[in-house]
């Protein structure tokens, strides 16, 4: 039985942005803000902008009703400062050398940049060369917001096309809708390719944070979360919810094959076999192909037990797919944020187990055997069995990155890294 929408309602909070009191977009740089001071901290400190005050005085109220249509950026930058903004706060601090006098007029902030950084702001930019301050050699910056720029306008929007086509569907239902749409795309005949330089990878990632995003979407109880809130589950969710859609969809493309032959779809048209393609990691390391894929190879290896194997066994359905990366995304945001994603999480993975059971049931017909209750529980069972070994998986892959990171294994640092751990 459906638990009733009404019966439960839940109502969510908005933060404030605390530069200038509009309304908030999450936690940037160590602070809650809003989009536009997220986006005015960030280029100041990449394009190594200078200010002076507008008034001279250094104490323009940034936030009030006086300075709410323009405000003067001296004064803006130095209020992001005093409230504690620092790209330390998002732990880019091994690349970013960040100086700053905010009493004086001439304050500026010193980043340090190579000589082949231009004098424009490219709002898609996404690669800037600098200069490693813990090792001095040459590093690379990359700018997250640009490649999540198209997500983060699906996330804020409420309006789809197919509103008409779901709306009489449940919950479960319109995320396998979705699933199935973004699967639509998928080349049953993709390119294999056995050399990829590892920066072009970001361009296989950026389409499916896209997919991710558009599916996030479809849950009515995430998009009545504020935007911050979905902000920052989308951030650690997008790519354990790639992991599995990617794996999984390639075992329905190539079937056994796919287990056998170790073969994973990169994308919609672009395909793989772990025995026979290497990643040129030299822009990004000295540490050769060999040494990172002994560090992380194995761990992506895991998953055609994990994932596809099990897929091959039970055949899966599109339904049940869907029911399981709703289970991983929600138990892993839930873990991660608590609060009120948590609760939302809680929520939503209630109705769609009530929906999942009545899809069981619709399967079953008229049937009401023994059997067939016992077989879909043994199959529920094996189902989260994917879910539990994917969490744990999950937790021992950012520990293997976080130790990367905490010896300098890559010279690549990212300005929001939570996008990034795995």
């Amino acid at each position: 039985m459906e638990i009733p929408s009404t019966s439960s309602e839940m109502t969510y909070f908005s933060v404030k942005c605390a530069i200038c009191y509009k309304a908030g977009h999450g936690q940037h740089f160590g602070v809650e803000t809003c989009r536009a001071c997220a986006a005015f901290f960030r280029r100041t400190v990449v394009l190594n902008r200078k200010y002076k005050c507008t008034r001279k005085s250094g104490k323009c109220k940034i936030g009030s009703d006086e300075t709410k249509d323009v405000m003067c950026k001296f004064c803006r930058f130095k209020k992001c400062i005093d409230l504690g903004m620092t790209t330390e706060n998002v732990r880019t601090d091994q690349v970013i050398n960040l100086n700053v006098e905010p009493s004086t007029s001439q304050s500026l902030v010193r980043l340090e940049m190579t000589s082949l950084q231009p004098e424009t702001d490219d709002s898609n930019r996404v690669q800037y060369q600098i200069i490693h301050p813990r090792t001095r050699g040459p590093a690379i910056l990359i700018d997250v917001n640009a490649i999540i720029k198209r997500s983060k306008t699906i996330l804020e929007t409420h309006f789809f096309p197919d509103d008409d086509v779901i709306v009489e569907l449940n919950p479960l239902e319109k995320m396998t809708f979705c699933l199935r749409k973004l699967r639509s795309k998928q080349s049953w005949n993709p390119n294999f390719f056995t050399k990829i330089n590892f920066l072009d990878l970001f361009e296989f990632w950026e389409s499916q944070m896209e997919d991710t995003a558009t599916w996030l979407m479809y849950s009515g109880e995430f998009r009545k979360l504020p935007n911050h809130e979905k902000i920052a589950i989308f951030k650690i969710v997008w790519a354990v919810w790639r992991r599995l859609e990617r794996y999984t969809m390639t075992a329905q493309v190539f079937g056994q094959k796919c287990y056998d032959e170790q073969i994973l779809l990169h994308s919609h048209q672009d395909a793989a076999r772990f025995t026979d393609y290497d990643v040129d990691y030299s822009y990004i390391t000295d540490q050769g192909f060999e040494k990172i894929n002994g560090l992380f190879g194995g761990k992506m290896i895991q998953y055609f037990d994990i994932i596809v194997k099990p897929y091959l066994e039970l055949e899966l359905s599109d339904t049940e797919i869907a029911y399981i990366l709703c289970q991983i995304v929600w138990n892993y945001a839930g873990r991660r944020l608590q609060g009120q994603t948590q609760a939302a999480g809680e929520r939503f993975l209630e109705v769609i187990s009530n929906n999942l059971h009545k899809y069981y049931e619709d399967k079953s017909g008229n049937r009401k055997r023994a059997e067939d209750k016992q077989n879909y529980v043994a199959r529920l069972a094996k189902m989260m069995q994917i879910v539990n070994q994917m969490l744990n998986a999950q937790l021992k892959m950012e520990n293997t990155m976080d130790v990367a990171m905490l010896f300098n294994t890559f010279n690549i640092v990212f300005t929001e890294p939570e996008f990034f751990r795995v």
